[in-house]
C-alpha cells in the first residue's frame, strides 16, 4: 500500500512539473497598432506604460521629475531637486516593475529609489563601487543593471541585498543613452552611433545591431530608428514621423517618446509558421 501511494505521489509530482513547464507557443509580430498619443508641455526623455492601470510614467530630465499620467491629466509627480526621500539630486533614468512600481536612478547620490505605482516612496538601494551611474534597466524583480559612464561598464546588482553580482561591456560600449534588459538579454544603445550592443543576461557579448533594440515577451527583437519601427523577426514595419527619442516595452505595449509626445502602440501577434 505504501509503495502504491509513493508511486502515485511521484506520478502526480511529474505531471504537475510537466504542466508547470509548459511554454506558450512561439508568436511573431504581425503589426504595430497605434492606439493613443499623449502630449506633454515639457520635453520628455523616457516613458513607460502600465496597461492594467492605464498609467504613463514620463521622465522630465530638466526638472528631475517623473510625471504620473492617467488619461489626459497628471495625477502625481515624483521628484524635483532636493535631498529628501522623494527628491533627486540628479535624476538620470528610471524603470518600471511589473506591478507599476518605479525604480529611479539618482546619479549624484548613487542610489536607486523605489516608489509604488502611485508615487509613494518605498526604499532605496545604495550603489557601491560605482563612479558615475547614468542608466539602469530591470532584468527581473530581483536584479538591476546599471551603466557606469566612468568605467564604461554595465554592473549587475542584486536588489535584495544591494550586492554587486558581475560587470561586463567595458570593451564593447563607450556611451549608453538607453539601457534595456529582460530575463535573457541586456541591450546598450548609443544614439550617436545609432547602434545597440547586445549581451546575454550574464554579460556575454552577442552582436551589434542598428537602431535601438528592445525584446518582447517572446524575445522578438524590435528596432526603433528615426525612420521606422521594425520587427527584426518578421515583416512588421511602421514608418515614424518626428524625432524618436526612446522606446520602452511592457508585455505587448510599446511607449515611444517623439518630441513632446508619448505614442502608445500595441503589438499584434500571429503564430510562427
Amino acid at each position: 500500500m505504501k509503495r502504491t501511494f509513493l508511486l502515485l505521489s511521484v506520478l502526480l509530482i511529474l505531471i504537475s512539473a510537466c504542466s508547470s513547464n509548459k511554454k506558450n507557443p512561439p508568436m511573431e509580430i504581425a503589426t504595430f497598432s497605434l492606439f493613443d498619443t499623449v502630449s506633454f508641455p515639457e520635453t520628455i526623455s523616457k516613458a513607460c506604460y502600465h496597461p492594467s492601470s492605464k498609467t504613463i510614467y514620463a521622465m522630465e530630465a530638466n526638472t528631475h521629475r517623473i510625471l504620473i499620467w492617467k488619461g489626459d491629466k497628471r495625477v502625481n509627480a515624483i521628484g524635483g531637486l532636493g535631498t529628501g526621500n522623494t527628491n533627486f539630486q540628479s535624476l538620470s533614468d528610471f524603470a518600471m516593475g511589473t506591478d507599476g512600481s518605479i525604480y529611479a536612478l539618482d546619479a549624484a547620490a548613487k542610489v536607486i529609489k523605489r516608489f509604488n505605482a502611485d508615487g509613494k516612496y518605498i526604499n532605496r538601494v545604495q550603489l557601491d563601487y560605482v563612479q558615475q551611474p547614468t542608466k539602469l534597466a530591470l532584468g527581473s524583480e530581483q536584479n538591476v543593471y546599471v551603466f557606469d559612464a566612468a568605467s564604461s561598464e554595465i554592473i549587475a546588482y542584486d536588489l535584495l541585498d544591494s550586492s554587486e553580482l558581475y560587470r561586463f561591456g567595458r570593451f564593447q560600449v563607450q556611451k549608453v543613452d538607453q539601457l534595456f534588459a529582460n530575463r535573457d538579454f541586456v541591450v546598450a544603445y548609443d544614439a550617436a552611433q545609432d547602434q545597440s550592443a547586445l549581451f546575454s543576461s550574464l554579460g556575454q557579448h552577442i552582436s551589434n545591431q542598428t537602431g535601438q533594440i528592445v525584446y518582447d515577451t517572446y524575445n522578438n527583437a524590435i528596432s526603433l530608428s528615426n525612420e521606422a519601427l521594425v520587427s527584426n523577426m518578421s515583416a512588421a514595419w511602421l514608418p515614424l514621423s518626428g524625432k524618436a527619442e526612446s522606446v520602452t516595452i511592457f508585455r505587448d505595449i510599446l511607449a515611444i517618446v517623439v518630441d513632446h509626445q508619448v505614442r502608445l502602440l500595441k503589438l499584434d501577434y500571429v503564430p510562427v509558421r
